[in-house]
């Protein structure tokens, strides 16, 4: 794995950690872990990386946004705050959002997790096919960090409700639900690339990706196929 990722990943908790000791300090508590991420920034670390990929592939740093100029007009709604946008000559490159999911309740935002990144693609989407977004069509990406515990690995099977579900979904934790989505989400043709990463929140435990097609690897080489297909990449010696 990706050296730079897994410190990215081990910062995300740290970053958590200390959050929720300022709110202990402060005599504030959250449930459900909450108290250390309304600090946010527990994911910059993994946001400066990804912002890093884009320029080592050839887009100047002043293309290359995470910390301002990050709204997108949409469709839906007037605008939407990502967490990296990418400009080059006027026109959206490329947009990235980023999501964490930390348990407990990993069954209660497990449908506001996927609602979440099926809506941000909708919208961007559609605005596109409006004209809102300009010519090249944005290229999207998501990144989703799990906690590796055992209420995101035991198996299950969803309530079916009135009709049965999907049987992908059948006997599966909600780590491989995530796997199945982030698939899917490309396939659909939401977004471009999807990267999923499951951690502990031991320091020393492995960082895991569970399925390279969602890998941070593939995610990687659809960045640098985007930059290729628009000419801006730099090759060595040029």
């Amino acid at each position: 794995m990706d050296r730079r990722l897994e410190e990215a990943v081990r910062s995300s908790w740290l970053v958590r950690e200390s959050q929720a000791a300022k709110k202990l300090i402060g005599g504030k508590t959250d449930t459900g872990g909450r108290g250390a991420v309304t600090g946010g920034g527990h994911l910059d670390a993994m946001t400066e990386l990804l912002a890093q990929l884009f320029r080592d592939a050839g887009f100047p740093d002043d293309a290359v946004r995470h910390r301002s100029g990050l709204e997108v007009p949409g469709y839906f709604r007037p605008a939407k705050k990502w967490d990296l946008v990418v400009v080059h000559d006027g026109e959206l490159v490329a947009a990235v959002e980023l999501k964490s999911h930390v348990g407990p309740s990993f069954g209660n935002n497990f449908n506001n997790r996927n609602e979440e990144a099926i809506g941000s693609a909708v919208d961007l989407r559609r605005a596109y096919d409006h004209g809102l977004l300009g010519r090249l069509r944005p290229w999207l990406g998501y990144v989703l960090l799990v906690e590796d515990a055992p209420g995101s690995t035991r198996p299950g099977t969803p309530r079916s409700g009135t009709f049965p579900i999907d049987p992908t979904f059948a006997g599966t934790s909600y780590v491989d639900r995530y796997v199945t989505l982030c698939k899917r989400l490309c396939a659909a043709g939401l977004y471009d690339a999807t990267c999923l990463v499951t951690s502990s929140r031991d320091v020393d435990a492995p960082i895991r990706q569970p399925d390279p097609e969602v890998g941070f690897a593939a995610f990687v080489s659809s960045v640098m196929a985007r930059t290729e297909e628009l000419g801006v990449l730099r090759l060595e010696g040029n």
